[in-house]
């Protein structure tokens, strides 16, 4: 059976987003299903890198009888503009999603172009689609009827959507095989974070706390499980890159497996430079091991420090605390691992308080400290509590970079004070990339060279766009007030005619057009 796996694209070219300047990561979602399906002729295309057209020349070539797709919120809509091209291009191919939208918010994606959604974690589930889809393939007559009920999904039937309910937990994750990283090796140089090109592994799914603006611990079920320190090795001595990113939503968990990790990396003299995810606290409570981590190759930490007011940490159930931050940046400083911290801006926030987050990051020495507008993403509790406030629910905003509750500034005056931290950006680095700093970590700044035209190149591009005001206000013009109204939900919402005609056109049939305007282009 033939399988076409789609990683959808950003919904502009430049659109404001992390992905777009600071990392690019592999699709592992999709090399992680592929890697099941062995016996299948399968293919993955990535729109984040390939031009749009891409798609249709794909599918009118390779022909699949089944085309994936994951979807995280912000590409929701992309996401759904694959799968209806899809259908137009080949009516019989079976259409799947997956991933954190569709598993939180599967009424979203209750199309008729969509046949299947996948409801958490995908590989077993995957594996067993394709089984009996390939059967009924050889038997001449595939009726997707047929596999309604199954674990994990919701299927569109003839009568009706019918939910099979959450996907079961691999319990082993030793026992998934290793992703299919060969069928993204053309794209290989075009992955990162910071500096690259960068591989992606996962070492451990899902996260034990349950901050209220969160949705990772929603979809696992606040429950968290390892790959062993061996399997991680061979995984990261299989990568031929230098840089490896581990997908962990929380790799500081568990000090025993980390010292593990250490030792098993030492012992098989695996020297790669590592970055990941993980929680201040952790590094604050920990000192020797961040040391010894540091040793083996940790480069790189991504934390989310949130803010520098204990009140609106304890709000956010985040279980840490300010003094905790402070500590763990200078741990992160005198080890020469690369502080990536992410800062929250509430829409209530008032001048000063711009001033005062700004000067905290200063003060505490973050390298790359990224600043992003608290928002409440789909099912989290944050969602639950704002949904009498929200400005609009087109998830093409929901990017931490716009405010999508009223904000207590005018809607102007708080984006140019969120644009300020331009400011912050530059002061962090030069206080960082020291000459002292580059001899801490002399063999990881050697391979970063080659690496610093890109970032320049992505700075000269994006910077322009990404602080200036007045980006955020074009990009939300007719679709959320300037004024900061909130909607009248009570109202009716655009007629298939208005929809038909272009106007108030949901924002999946504008993602569909762009997809088909390329389509039409390379006929």
């Amino acid at each position: 059976m033939r399988i076409l796996l789609v990683q959808p694209a950003p919904f502009e070219d430049m659109r404001l987003g992390l992905e777009n300047t600071v990392w690019m990561s592999e699709p592992v979602a999709l090399t992680s299903i592929a890697a099941m399906v062995p016996g299948h002729d399968v293919e993955i295309i990535d729109l984040r890198i390939d031009p749009s057209q891409t798609l249709p020349e794909r599918l009118r070539a390779f022909k699949p009888h089944m085309v994936g797709v994951t979807a995280m919120t912000t590409d929701a809509y992309q996401a759904l503009a694959v799968l209806r091209n899809t259908k137009e291009i080949l009516p019989d191919a079976l259409t799947l999603i997956g991933g954190h939208h569709p598993t939180l918010m599967p009424e979203f994606f209750h199309k008729d172009y969509v046949d299947i959604i996948v409801k958490g974690e995908g590989e077993e589930v995957f594996k067993d689609l394709c089984q009996r889809w390939s059967e009924q393939i050889q038997q001449g007559d595939p009726d997707r009827n047929t596999l309604a009920s199954m674990k994990g999904t919701e299927v569109r039937t003839d009568t009706g959507w019918v939910d099979g309910g959450k996907s079961a937990w691999i319990q082993d994750l030793d026992s998934i095989p290793a992703p299919s990283r060969d069928l993204i090796r053309k794209y290989s140089k075009e992955y990162f974070y910071v500096v690259g090109p960068m591989a992606s592994i996962f070492t451990s799914r899902g996260c034990s706390f349950d901050c209220n603006f969160c949705a990772i611990w929603e979809f696992y079920d606040r429950r968290t499980r390892f790959l062993s320190a061996k399997v991680i090795a061979d995984r990261m001595e299989a990568c031929e890159e230098d840089f490896i990113f581990l997908l962990d939503d929380n790799f500081l968990t568990r000090p025993s497996r980390l010292w593990e990790l250490a030792d098993e990396l030492e012992s098989r003299g695996i020297r790669k430079y590592w970055m990941t995810q993980g929680r201040a606290d952790f590094v604050a409570k920990y000192p020797d091991l961040i040391k010894r981590l540091a040793s083996v190759g940790m480069a790189g930490l991504l934390s989310g420090y949130e803010s520098n007011a204990q009140n609106a940490l304890d709000h956010l159930r985040k279980r840490a605390n300010v003094d905790a931050n402070m500590e763990a940046s200078r741990i992160l400083r005198e080890n020469g691992i690369v502080s990536t911290g992410i800062f929250m801006v509430r829409p209530d926030f008032e001048k000063q308080d711009f001033e005062d987050l700004y000067n905290y990051i200063i003060d505490m020495g973050i390298a790359l400290p990224m600043v992003t507008i608290q928002t409440p993403l789909p099912a989290t509790e944050l969602w639950k509590q704002s949904k009498d406030k929200l400005l609009t629910e087109d998830f093409r905003f929901y990017d931490l970079g716009h405010a999508v509750v009223p904000t207590k500034l005018p809607r102007e005056e708080f984006y140019k004070e969120l644009v300020k931290w331009r400011r912050v950006l530059r002061i962090s680095n030069l206080r960082w990339f020291t000459t002292r700093q580059i001899l801490r970590r002399p063999g990881f700044y050697k391979k970063f060279i080659p690496f610093i035209p890109r970032i320049l190149r992505n700075r000269f591009y994006y910077h322009p766009i990404h602080f200036n005001h007045l980006t955020y206000l074009r990009s939300e013009e007719g679709i959320i007030p300037l004024d900061n109204s909130i909607p009248d939900k009570s109202l009716p919402s655009a007629t298939p005619e208005q929809q038909e005609s272009g106007d108030a056109a949901p924002p999946e049939q504008l993602a569909h057009t762009n997809v088909n305007t390329s389509e039409q282009a390379s006929a």
